[in-house]
């Protein structure tokens, strides 16, 4: 399926993950593809899609997971949307809430928290807080690009050590080594994990399927620099998109490995409705000798439908391709020594609260 065929045809959205803007499902308003070939101008494109930072002043920075097919934890994340621009971000759709698009706006209307330090450090004082694990980026980037000016990542880090708050971080972007003075500190505590998500070392297939992460180069390059700082560091492959990047399950396994990760997890590519619609303009545009088989692919490994909603379902797999990704995986991890015991998140006194006051003692 193609979605707004002009616009394939027509414009190419250099840097951008999302090729076309969807209509947003929860608005009464609807876009209208109204151009073509002499209506077309390249200098207006252009204007229109550069990144906006939007300035929010939310009630509350933490939120608890409780999706059934998630474990139980909490979550924070300082950005709406996200820069770096991955076609198959499931956290697309949570756009629209705001009024925007799951498309080219989920790219270049970033929100950010302003306040989101001080929420977090009221809700760490209050009594109601048991000092469970946080991680951070459950949704959004937290080093996207907006965060090497904003510095807001790096302000919730610094709230988190000073309350021994335990963290585990996601995320493409080699900027979390910025931050590696803190990191070293919450790491001799046992407050953190870091845990470095890549999805291929084919740099030609990157560029246009998170075209504004981190290179491969640069994200082994972190992996390398964390584990030399004692900073536990493990590795995402997620996600695997039969046909696209299944084939690179050992070789990336094996550079990780080499790297200094300890420890890998994975997951196939899932696509709620609206990703799904992305997906399928995305492939059809770059890939389009490709894009029957990957499509096909992918729906054999949910049940038959690639557009998967249901919270019961999404995060299982079926069917032979799903089972050899799976198997080749476990192979992986054993070859390559990445199925080492993971990391133990824990505060330094589990449910004792940590005060400014007492810290000094």
């Amino acid at each position: 399926m193609i979605l707004d065929k002009k616009i394939v045809n027509l414009v190419n959205f250099k840097g951008r993950g999302a090729q076309t803007s969807l209509n947003n499902s929860l608005s009464s308003y609807q876009l209208e593809d109204f151009w073509d070939d002499s209506y077309f101008d390249e200098d207006f494109f252009a204007s229109n899609h550069t990144t906006k930072w939007i300035p929010t002043h939310p009630k509350t920075i933490l939120n608890k997971v409780k999706s059934p097919d998630m474990k139980l934890e909490w979550s924070m994340n300082p950005y709406q949307g996200c820069e770096h621009g991955c076609v198959y971000c499931y956290a697309r759709v949570t756009h629209e809430y705001w009024g925007y698009n799951a498309g080219l706006d989920f790219e270049k209307n970033i929100l950010y928290k302003s306040n989101a330090a001080s929420l977090l450090e009221q809700k760490l004082k209050s009594k109601s807080w048991k000092g469970e694990k946080i991680s951070i980026s459950g949704n959004t980037d937290c080093y996207q690009p907006a965060e090497q000016k904003l510095k807001i990542t790096r302000q919730l880090l610094e709230v988190c050590l000073k309350y021994n708050q335990p963290v585990v971080i996601i995320t493409k972007n080699a900027l979390v080594c910025r931050d590696i003075d803190i990191l070293k500190k919450m790491a001799a505590k046992g407050l953190v994990e870091v845990c470095i998500s890549i999805t291929t070392l084919d740099e030609d297939l990157r560029r246009v399927l998170e075209p504004r992460t981190s290179s491969s180069k640069n994200k082994l390059k972190v992996i390398r620099t964390l584990s030399e700082h004692q900073i536990p560091v493990g590795v995402l492959l997620a996600p695997i998109i039969p046909g696209l990047n299944g084939d690179e399950i050992f070789s990336i396994c094996k550079a990780v490995s080499q790297a200094g990760a300890s420890f890998l997890n994975h997951t196939l590519l899932r696509l709620n409705i609206t990703t799904a619609l992305l997906f399928e303009n995305w492939i059809h545009k770059t890939y389009p000798l490709k894009a029957s088989r990957v499509l096909h692919q992918i729906a054999d490994s949910n049940r038959g439908n690639s557009k998967n909603n249901d919270s019961l379902y999404r995060r299982k797999n079926y069917g032979a391709i799903a089972e050899n990704i799976h198997q080749q995986v476990r192979l992986a991890k054993n070859k390559y020594n990445l199925n080492r015991i993971k990391h133990v998140v824990v505060p330094k006194k589990l449910g004792i609260k940590q005060t400014p006051q007492l810290n000094l003692f």
